[in-house]
């Protein structure tokens, strides 16, 4: 009867470690994992975790961009589209491919010709979940409808997915021209170019959450 009694004492020891003990073992471990795997960012090296490709607008950006993000892996080519070849060479999509991915992308593009929804799933798709995209929404003065309806697929877009970031260079310029752009409604000024810069930076700062 002692015996029986014993074994039921062992029994009742393996149940309360499976059902209690267990689990939290491997929820410690989990937790373990999860924080050895997220990489630590230093906001002194932030151009060390990106790779931008962009157009006209960062290709005239560029010292400003050098300056503030020291380290970017940088590729900017005026009159380039977002996805498709032109007669300036090939779509940044083509050229993103050129590059070893950093953790944070910056494809700053879409002013020349805009951008499909295909396009866009094509690029996030290559980009993928693990790492972190910012978007921009464009601004062209002279094509201030086509912008709109651009804009309004790249903003959506954004809103799917919790790994992009959006840019938005439109509103700096809807309301004020003058203020960051010459005379032909789309390039920016001296002003314009240090404010793109400081832009792309404050959201690479949000995207790798170097804020706190």
């Amino acid at each position: 009867m002692a015996k029986k009694s014993q074994n039921c004492k062992i029994v009742a020891v393996w149940i309360i470690a499976i059902v209690f003990v267990m689990p939290m073992f491997f929820k410690t471990n989990s937790i373990i994992r999860d924080v050895a795997a997220k990489k630590e960012y230093h906001i002194e090296q932030i151009g060390n975790y990106v790779t931008l490709i962009g157009d006209s607008i960062s290709e005239q950006s560029q010292a400003e961009l050098r300056d503030i993000l020291p380290g970017v892996d940088l590729e900017a080519v005026g009159g380039i589209r977002f996805y498709d070849r032109n007669e300036f060479g090939d779509g940044g999509y083509a050229r993103l491919k050129k590059h070893a991915m950093r953790d944070l992308v910056a494809f700053l593009l879409g002013s020349n010709g805009g951008v499909t929804e295909e396009q866009l799933e094509e690029v996030y798709n290559y980009v993928g979940p693990k790492r972190k995209l910012i978007l921009m929404t464009v601004y062209r003065g002279n094509m201030y409808d086509k912008t709109l309806i651009w804009n309004d697929r790249i903003t959506n877009f954004a809103k799917r997915h919790d790994n992009i970031y959006l840019m938005d260079w439109f509103s700096e310029n809807v309301n004020d021209e003058k203020k960051y752009l010459i005379r032909d409604r789309l390039h920016p000024n001296e002003m314009g170019r240090k404010h793109f810069a400081e832009m792309v930076r404050r959201t690479a700062i949000k995207a790798l959450d170097l804020t706190k």
